[in-house]
């Protein structure tokens, strides 16, 4: 089995860099359906993002939007830039029940 240490800061306004700019995810909807592409710093920076806000903000209705580049805007508050052509994402915090419990 492989395995790898990943350090992860709980620092507020600590966004991993990727020299190349590289972290790019396009997300697309697709009749009833959602999409997510994402390069393999994309998928790292959101993991370690995800992480974070776990640890750090997670309170039932927090929330954080992800909009799509645009000419003179790029932000990765997720860890990743959003491609020009993505659908905005909002990702929210919610204490749910059991799958179990859903489920009925």
């Amino acid at each position: 089995m492989r395995t790898i240490d990943i350090n992860i800061s709980l620092t507020d306004g600590d966004i991993d860099e990727f020299p190349n700019k590289d972290n790019v995810g396009l997300v697309e909807v697709l009749n009833n359906r959602v999409m997510i592409t994402l390069s393999r710093n994309a998928m790292i920076g959101l993991g370690k993002q995800l992480i974070k806000l776990a640890y750090t903000n997670f309170q039932d209705g927090y929330h954080v939007h992800v909009d799509p580049c645009e000419e003179g805007y790029t932000s990765q508050p997720m860890g990743f830039y959003s491609h020009p052509k993505s659908a905005e994402i909002i990702i929210c915090c919610s204490e749910f029940e059991s799958i179990d419990k859903c489920m009925k």
